[in-house]
């Protein structure tokens, strides 16, 4: 582990948290820029059954396996926000990193689809009423 006291590693921890930052969206944030512009596109990349149990409103699917394969279906003139199961789930840190080397617009939801529904916002679906 490195020491969290020597000037290079505080450092780096300070850049790495000031880019995570700037690289992610709460669900409350995402809920009102999906509300507010339509420059923003949900990319679910959870897998096809669990996406179509349920998924944020406007979210296309693309399970991450997938997603090398099919980056042309996504557009370039909007800010993607990636979103799989939750906060311990790299799925959307996964494809995040993918989309931004492809020069892809890119923000990750953070603790996925899980801590948008503890935050009560709403999702859509086959497994909704």
């Amino acid at each position: 582990m490195p020491d969290a006291q020597h000037p290079v590693n505080i450092l780096s921890a300070v850049d790495y948290f000031k880019a995570k930052l700037q690289y992610e969206s709460t669900p409350g944030t995402l809920y009102r820029l999906l509300e507010e512009k339509d420059s923003i596109l949900v990319l679910d990349v959870r897998d096809a059954e669990s996406y179509a149990h349920e998924h944020i409103r406007g979210a296309i699917n693309i399970p991450l396996p997938e997603l090398p394969q099919r980056l042309g279906e996504l557009p370039r003139d909007k800010t993607i926000v990636t979103c799989s199961w939750s906060l311990t789930c790299p799925r959307a840190a996964k494809a995040a990193l993918e989309l931004g080397h492809h020069g892809f617009k890119v923000l990750e939801l953070m603790g996925g689809i899980y801590a948008w529904k503890s935050n009560g916002l709403p999702v859509e679906g086959a497994g909704r009423a």
